[in-house]
C-alpha cells in the first residue's frame, strides 16, 4: 500500500531528529526545484514540551505549492482527536482523512489538535503560530504500523507572491490532563502581541437575553422592553437584539442588510435609552460580510465583492478594500455615538473567504492581497475604533469564528446556533471553554417547548453552567413554575459564577460530550454529571455542589477519604428544600437520591 502521507510530495528536509521524539519532523513540497532558503529552530521549553520554528526566504517575491510538515507518534493508549471544530467528532482519524481534518484561518477555526488518552491524557497536542492564513492540521492512523502521522500544510490556498514566511508549532507530549495541554496553547496564543486578548468587562460575564429564538425578526420595541423588564428582575442585564431590527422585511434572508438604517425601530435612541432605564445594557446583531442586493450600499461598492450569494440574496464584500473597512468602522462607530450602544454582535464573519475566482493581488484598489491579513486589519480596525468610544464596549463572535485574532478583537464568544439541544451546547460550551482564556464563553441561547416538564426545561439551563447564560424565551408567557426554575438557577449562577467561570476546569469524557464536568476552586467544587457515573470525592473541598443534570434520581458517590462529615441538602429543580441532613461519609460508595435537574449541597462540618 503506497505511503498515504507523502505520495505525490517531494522530500525537502528533515529536522529535529536528535531534539524531538520520535524522530522529528519531515518537511516536503510539491515546487520542484523548491526557490525558497528554509531554515528552522527547535526548542526544548521543558520536558515533553517543544516549539519548532520554520522560516522561508527568498530574496524577491515569489510563489509556491503547498509545503507540508509531517511527523508520528505512536497510537498507544489512544481513544480520540479533539478539535476546535464544532461540527467534528472525537473519533481516531485514518490517515487518508488526515490532510481533510481541520482548516484554521483568521475567522475560521483556531490551529490545534489534541490526542487523548482513555483516561483523558494528553498524548500529543501540537498549535501553530499563524492564525491568520490559511492552514490544514491533521492527524490520521496509518492501518500498516499503528502510527499516527500528524501534519500540517501550508500555501494549501493560493497565495500572493511573499519573500519572507515564518511558522512555530508547538509540540506538546507531556503526560497529563488534555484540557492542561489546551490551555498551554491558549496561554502560548494569549502571549503573543499580535494576539493580545481584548478587555473582558464585567458585564460579559453576567446572564444576558437574546430575541433571535423566542422572537426571530418579528419584534417590535413594546414586546422587547415587557421582556427587559422580566429579564432584569431575573438578572439578566443585557439584551441582544438580533436580526429585524434594521428592516421590516421578515423572510429571513440577508437581502436588505449593508445599510443599517433601524427601520423597525425608527427611535433607537429613545428605544436604547428606555432599555438603559431598566438597568439593562443593549447590544445590536450586524452580519459584517454581507451586503443584501436591495440594500444602497450594494449598489455603492458594486465591484468591490469577493462574491454574490443566491442563497443568501446577498454580496460578500471584500475587506481588502480600504474604502470597505471604512465604511463598515464608520457604520459601527457612528451608531454607538448615535445610540449610546453597549455592544455589538458581529456574525458571518467566516464568509470572509478567497472563492474561485478571487484575484490575490493589490490591484484595481485593493491595498491587501490575501483574505486573511485584510480580515485581521478590518477586525482591529473596528475593535480599536469601537474601544476608542467606549472601553468596556461588548463584542460577540460565535463558533467557527474563535481563534485568537478574535479574541483579540471580542471579548465574548458563544456557542453556535444549537436550539433545544441541551447537549450539543454543553458541548461547544466546553470545547470554547478549554480555548478561550479569560474571554466571556457564553451558551447558545437556550430555550424549549412551553409544555415541556419543568424538570426536562431545566436541562436545557444546566448543560451550559460552566458558560455564561443566553436565554431565548418568552419570559411573560413561560409558566409560573419554568420562570421559577430560572429564577432559581440564574440566582445559583451569578453567586457561583467565578468558580463556574474562572476556576480550574476538569472535563471528562471528550468523545462522550463531557457527561462529567468539575470547577474546582480552592474552597468550593461544582460538579454536573450528566449521565449515570461515579463522583469521586476526595475530600479536598469544604463545599461542594452536584448538580443532577440527567434524567435518573441516582447520584453515587465515592469517597477517597473515611468519616468526613457533611451538612448535607437536596433542592428539586425550582430550589425547594426536600432534604437536610448531616450525613458522615464512610471510604468507599454511597448513593444519595437527588431529583432529575435537582442538586445536592455538601458542606463540610
Amino acid at each position: 500500500m503506497a505511503n498515504l502521507t507523502t505520495k505525490g510530495w517531494d522530500f525537502l528536509q528533515h529536522i529535529g531528529k536528535d531534539q524531538l521524539p520520535y524522530n522529528g519532523i519531515s518537511i516536503y513540497t510539491k515546487t520542484t526545484p523548491f526557490v525558497f532558503e528554509l531554515s528552522n529552530q527547535v526548542q526544548k521549553l521543558e520536558k515533553g514540551l517543544f516549539k519548532v520554528t520554520i522560516k522561508l526566504q527568498a530574496s524577491t517575491l515569489k510563489n509556491t505549492k503547498p509545503v507540508k510538515l509531517v511527523w508520528k507518534i505512536p497510537a498507544i493508549n489512544l481513544k480520540g482527536t479533539w478539535l476546535s471544530n464544532y461540527e467534528s467528532d472525537r473519533r481516531i482519524y485514518a490517515e487518508f482523512d488526515a490532510e481533510r481534518m481541520l482548516v484554521s484561518r483568521t475567522a475560521y477555526e483556531a490551529p490545534v489538535i489534541s490526542l487523548f488518552g482513555h483516561n483523558d491524557e494528553n498524548l500529543h497536542t501540537f498549535a501553530c503560530s499563524d492564525a491568520i492564513h490559511t492552514l490544514s492540521l491533521g492527524a490520521g492512523l496509518r492501518e500498516e504500523d499503528g502510527w499516527i502521522y500528524c501534519n500540517v500544510i501550508l500555501f494549501k490556498d493560493l497565495v500572493p507572491d511573499f519573500n519572507i514566511y515564518e511558522l512555530s508549532i508547538l509540540l506538546d507530549y507531556r503526560k497529563q490532563r488534555y484540557e492542561n495541554s489546551l490551555r498551554k496553547v491558549s496561554s502560548w496564543w494569549a502571549s503573543m502581541t499580535e494576539y493580545t486578548p481584548m478587555f473582558v468587562p464585567d458585564i460579559a460575564k453576567l446572564p444576558m437575553y437574546s430575541t433571535w429564538y423566542s422572537y426571530h425578526q418579528d419584534i417590535t420595541t413594546k414586546s422587547l422592553l415587557e421582556e427587559c423588564r422580566t429579564a432584569s428582575l431575573l438578572g439578566y442585564k443585557t439584551i441582544i437584539v438580533d436580526d429585524g431590527w434594521q428592516t421590516n422585511d421578515s423572510n429571513r434572508g440577508y437581502a436588505f442588510t449593508g445599510d443599517w438604517l433601524p427601520e423597525r425601530f425608527p427611535d433607537m435612541s429613545n428605544f436604547v435609552k428606555e432599555v438603559h432605564d431598566l438597568n439593562m445594557k443593549i447590544m445590536l446583531w450586524y452580519s459584517v460580510p454581507f451586503f443584501g442586493k436591495h440594500s444602497t450600499a450594494f449598489q455603492q461598492f458594486k465591484g468591490k465583492f469577493l462574491h454574490f450569494s443566491e442563497e443568501f440574496q446577498a454580496a460578500i464584500l471584500d475587506p481588502r478594500y480600504p474604502e470597505i473597512r471604512d465604511y463598515l468602522v464608520n457604520t459601527y462607530a457612528q451608531a454607538l455615538k448615535n445610540w449610546d450602544l453597549d455592544g455589538f454582535k458581529l456574525d458571518f464573519i467566516d464568509h470572509f473567504i478567497p472563492y474561485k475566482d478571487t484575484v490575490l493581488t493589490t490591484e484595481n484598489g485593493r491595498d491587501y492581497a490575501a483574505i486573511g491579513p485584510a480580515v485581521d486589519r478590518l477586525m482591529t480596525d473596528v475593535m480599536k475604533a469601537l474601544t476608542a468610544i467606549k472601553p468596556d464596549i461588548l463584542i460577540e463572535y460565535r463558533q467557527h469564528y474563535i481563534g485568537p485574532v478574535l479574541r483579540k478583537c471580542g471579548n465574548m464568544f458563544r456557542a453556535h446556533d444549537c436550539p433545544n439541544d441541551a447537549v450539543t451546547n454543553r458541548r461547544r460550551v466546553i470545547d470554547l471553554r478549554l480555548l478561550s482564556g479569560n474571554t466571556a464563553v457564553h451558551s447558545d441561547m437556550f430555550m424549549w417547548n412551553y409544555e415541556e416538564s419543568v424538570e426536562l426545561a431545566a436541562l436545557q439551563f444546566l448543560n451550559i453552567l460552566f458558560s455564561v447564560p443566553q436565554i431565548s424565551v418568552r419570559l411573560n408567557e413561560i409558566s409560573a413554575t419554568h420562570q421559577q426554575m430560572v429564577n432559581f438557577y440564574t440566582e445559583y449562577w451569578i453567586k457561583n459564577r467565578d468558580t463556574l467561570l474562572d476556576s480550574y476546569l476538569t472535563a471528562n469524557g471528550p468523545s462522550e460530550n463531557y457527561p462529567l464536568i468539575k470547577a474546582s476552586s480552592k474552597e468550593k467544587q461544582i460538579i454536573t454529571v450528566h449521565a449515570n457515573l461515579i463522583i469521586e470525592i476526595s475530600g479536598e473541598h469544604n463545599m461542594i455542589d452536584i448538580i443532577n443534570a440527567k434524567t435518573s434520581e441516582d447520584i453515587i458517590l465515592q469517597h477517597i477519604h473515611d468519616h468526613i462529615t457533611y451538612d448535607a441538602k437536596i433542592f428539586d429543580c425550582l430550589g425547594n428544600l426536600i432534604g437536610n441532613a448531616t450525613n458522615t461519609f464512610k471510604k468507599g460508595m454511597a448513593s444519595i437520591k437527588v431529583p432529575i435537574s435537582g442538586m445536592i449541597t455538601l458542606s463540610a462540618i
